[in-house]
């Protein structure tokens, strides 16, 4: 039988003596030594461990520690001190095996800083047996030239087999002077980012924005322009200190959906306007597209090794390291234009005139109800959609799901831009259906993709050591013809998706888009 243990938070600073002081005589309180030591939390950059109700805390030099809010789960290990950290920087163990389930590819960031006291103390008996062990914890975040900011702190119990009625003695007495029950590392978390004027879940890579189904849909325009820009500023330092892929992956997208959007108010934004700020964003997207190109290969390294007989596993690896050289010159451009004067004036110019002129400049059109565009945009994209994908067969070209999945992403940014403005539920069920229909389309392309480049990298191998070109040439072509299979099979499951997605969609969506 395990042993109970109790935890309580502590409203003020507390001596444990004083605490623990109506204890009869036949107990004594054994102190230890306190210490004081830094904690870092660390989470990544949108959050990822927190969104999923876990925290992971940095003690000491190198000693990790992963828990729940509620502090009943915990893992810990150790690992590197380092400014960014991956799951896979813990070699073995649990600790490492599940940061790779909550942050995935993502670098795990400081976050906030705090000092910890801690002190452990044991009370005996007069045998001078431990009856009851415990310890206690404040914390305290430092301002530079001001007074320390206290955070609470917290006292654990733990009990001992067989001494039960000490336990539910101090238990009592802890209660009496107003300590309750229960004790959150969230909540000094919360309270320490408040302190620096943050908090968390402040960026997240999930679009999501409340909108007014009577504005109109230029108001709203300038709602998702504004949120979308902010997105890229927020990843931009990260893209150019290459924490890791994942800034650049959600700048893109950001890009991707402000394109988009501005795409299709042709008929609202005046013609100057609507030129000069789509150059601009394909300008953007010309330089980003190379590092993230590379990165899409590099991030399946394992998965390309696991396809391969180990007598190919040497040409591949030779082609990965020249992918990541290559990724290393295309990241020094990226990092030059994003310095550059031009992309900072560019986003200065994009977002003062989302700011001050969209409205003032905007066309007649602009001014519709943003619920009534929605609602005819989202209806046009989505019929467009059943046809082009009902028309396609065993024989049709790859263009054809290429084109589809083009409409199906922007029919996504749609989704996402309004999907406020509709009831819950069916939202949930489109937007289900037709991530489905999505990830069937992006696997066909990834792979083609994929095959055409490996394909012409294999053709462009000429020179330098011929062995070495003989070996990344055959294990290019082994990878190529698992790519090309793995193809073939996502092809023959497009028409059931398809399928699936049609059905849903004319059972939930059409009489609310009517």
């Amino acid at each position: 039988m395990k042993e109970a243990s109790r935890t309580y938070t502590l409203p003020g600073q507390m001596e444990v003596s004083v605490l623990l002081s109506g204890l009869s005589a036949k107990y004594t309180l054994q102190e230890d030594s306190a210490s004081v030591s830094p904690l870092c939390y660390l989470d990544t950059f949108d959050w990822r461990l927190y969104d999923k109700g876990f925290i992971c805390l940095r003690l000491w030099d190198s000693v990790y520690v992963l828990t729940d809010f509620t502090g009943e789960f915990r893992i810990q290990d150790n690992g590197p001190v380092s400014e960014k950290l991956f799951a896979q920087d813990f070699a073995g163990g649990g600790l490492g095996e599940k940061l790779c389930l909550l942050a995935g590819i993502r670098a795990l960031l400081p976050q906030a800083d705090i000092f910890r006291q801690f002190q452990s103390f044991q009370v005996v008996n007069r045998d001078q047996k431990i009856v009851l062990s415990g310890s206690f914890e404040w914390n305290q975040l430092l301002i530079q030239g001001g007074e320390p900011i206290d955070l609470g702190g917290a006292l654990r119990i733990q009990g001992i087999r067989g001494y039960d009625k000490i336990l539910a003695r101090v238990a009592d007495l802890v209660q009496s002077r107003g300590v309750k029950p229960g004790y959150s590392e969230e909540r000094i978390l919360r309270l320490t980012l408040a302190a620096k004027g943050r908090r968390p879940l402040e960026y997240r890579s999930q679009f999501s924005i409340i909108l007014d189904p009577a504005e109109s849909v230029v108001q709203a325009a300038q709602k998702i322009f504004l949120q979308l820009l902010e997105g890229m500023e927020l990843n931009t330092p990260g893209i150019i200190e290459d924490i890791d892929s994942e800034f650049l992956h959600d700048f893109r997208v950001a890009l991707r959906r402000t394109r988009s959007l501005l795409g299709s108010m042709k008929k609202r934004v005046p013609a100057a306007d609507m030129g000069r700020f789509q150059r601009g964003l394909q300008k953007i997207g010309l330089v980003t597209g190379p590092v993230r190109d590379l990165d899409v290969y590099l991030l399946e390294k394992d998965v390309f090794h696991s396809l391969l007989p180990e007598g190919l596993q040497e040409g591949l690896s030779v082609f990965l390291k020249d992918l990541a050289r290559q990724r290393v010159k295309e990241l020094q451009r990226l990092r030059k234009a994003f310095r550059s004067k031009g992309f900072q004036q560019f986003l200065t110019q994009w977002r003062r005139y989302v700011e001050e002129s969209l409205i003032s400049s905007v066309l007649a059109a602009g001014h519709k109800p943003c619920k009534k565009v929605a609602m005819k945009a989202i209806r046009k994209r989505l019929q467009s959609i059943m046809q082009d994908g009902a028309r396609i067969g065993p024989q049709s070209p790859d263009t054809d799901l290429h084109h589809l999945r083009i409409q199906a992403k922007k029919l996504r940014y749609l989704l996402e831009f309004y999907r406020s403005l509709f009831p819950e539920p069916e939202m949930d069920t489109l937007v289900k259906s037709l991530k489905k229909l999505q990830d069937n389309l992006g696997s066909f392309n990834d792979l083609s993709v994929q095959q055409r480049m490996l394909a012409q990298y294999q053709n462009g191998l000429a020179g330098g050591e011929q062995k070495k070109a003989i070996q990344v040439a055959a294990a290019l072509g082994g990878l190529i013809t698992h790519l090309h299979e793995e193809q073939t099979s996502v092809r023959q499951k497009f028409e059931q998706t398809f399928t699936q997605f049609t059905i849903a969609e004319n059972r939930n969506l059409l009489a609310l888009l009517s």
